[in-house]
């Protein structure tokens, strides 16, 4: 059976189930060196499934400066899992997730990637 949904009530359940299995104290904050720093959060099981880094303004490796980067991995684990309950394509979950640590971490996300690596291609 399936049920419809708004867009925004979607948008809840997903943002509610990512909120059940963070919580603010497990979020890990290292500096790496001067403006640069990251996030990492832990599920319960103290399994690192989000990592969020900040790169201050600098340079690209061409010489082009930029004002701050903010890049986010995700761990395939909670994006497969995302994916088959809710039944979305993966780059629709990479762009939920985004918004969500966005919002939660008041972040600005400029990439976002699957990481690490699967071993092997997921089975959609």
């Amino acid at each position: 059976m399936r049920y419809v949904i708004t867009p925004t009530q979607f948008h809840n359940l997903v943002y509610g189930y990512l909120n059940r299995m963070f919580s603010k104290k497990d979020f890990r904050k290292d500096v790496i060196d001067g403006e640069n720093w990251r996030i990492d959060m832990f599920d319960d099981k103290e399994r690192k499934l989000i990592s969020y880094f900040w790169y201050g303004p600098d340079e690209y490796d061409d010489g082009t400066p930029h004002n701050g980067i903010g890049s986010l991995h995700v761990n395939p684990k909670i994006v497969d899992f995302i994916r088959n309950t809710f039944s979305l394509r993966e780059s629709k979950v990479l762009d939920i997730i985004a918004d969500w640590v966005s919002e939660t971490l008041g972040v600005d996300i400029d990439e976002i990637s699957v990481f690490p690596k699967r071993p092997t291609p997921p089975n959609y």
